[in-house]
């Protein structure tokens, strides 16, 4: 069953909001924004004074063996400038970075007034030059003089060579490891040309062409030619298309 309403338009009648009533509402919205404004403003202004949760402890972690944790904090300490959410963490560890045994830093902040400090020191593992050291990626970096361990094999070469360097120190290393030999040095010239001691003492010179081919030779020579009298070696001279030549201690 359907229904049809007819409605008379001249009996309709609709309530609008009083002008009052608008106005009202208005202000209201106007007070509101208003005061959510002026809380926001004071929270920004209370959370960047430096005296809101200022930061308390700072706890420095890694495993050290040229580091001084106690040292690193008084740096840290000296750096911890601002609260715990307005602090520059970037300051922090550019300030770490510029100690040349740190390879990495991570600042991390502990709610509500800690802050967490995770220390990477570097792993030396050859001396670069007169005053330098190389990484295990081939990084170089430049501590103190008298920091630096004497005991680790001494590479040299081109600005730029490092890392080429200690690869093929790494390579090399393994190859004369097997006839019972060990790298102290290994040198790069401006020339291109290649020469090494060996922990005995030998210097062998490889010079600027076929160096592996020569190198390979070497490792041929030393357990069968001079089986018997290495300690007798002075040098090794490996600049010759078809042959050597040794020069025997006097």
């Amino acid at each position: 069953m359907a229904i049809d309403m007819v409605i008379d338009p001249d009996k309709l009648h609709f309530e609008t909001p009083s002008r009052g009533y608008l106005r009202g509402s208005k202000l209201f919205g106007s007070a509101f924004v208003l005061i959510f404004v002026s809380m926001m403003v004071w929270g920004g202004m209370i959370l960047s004074n430096p005296d809101t949760l200022p930061i308390k402890q700072v706890r420095i972690e890694g495993d050290f063996t040229r580091l001084s944790p106690v040292d690193l904090q008084l740096l840290v300490t000296d750096k911890v400038r601002g609260g715990f959410f307005n602090l520059d963490v970037d300051a922090v560890r550019l300030a770490l970075l510029d100690e040349p045994w740190v390879s990495e830093v991570i600042v991390k902040r502990i709610w509500p007034d800690a802050l967490r400090v995770i220390v990477i020191e570097q792993v030396p593992v050859v001396r670069w030059g007169d005053s330098g050291l190389l990484n295990l990626v081939g990084e170089y970096f430049s501590p103190e003089v008298e920091t630096i361990p004497n005991d680790l094999p001494l590479l040299s070469g081109p600005e730029g060579s490092e890392l080429n360097l200690l690869n093929m120190f790494n390579l090399m290393q393994e190859q004369v490891q097997l006839i019972g030999f060990n790298i102290a040095s290994l040198f790069l010239d401006d020339r291109r040309a290649w020469s090494l001691h060996f922990t005995n003492g030998i210097k062998v010179t490889l010079g600027r062409r076929d160096f592996e081919e020569r190198f390979n030779r070497v490792l041929t020579l030393i357990p069968t030619t001079t089986s018997g009298r290495i300690d007798q070696i002075e040098s090794i001279d490996m600049r010759y298309t078809n042959g050597f030549s040794i020069l025997w201690k006097k």
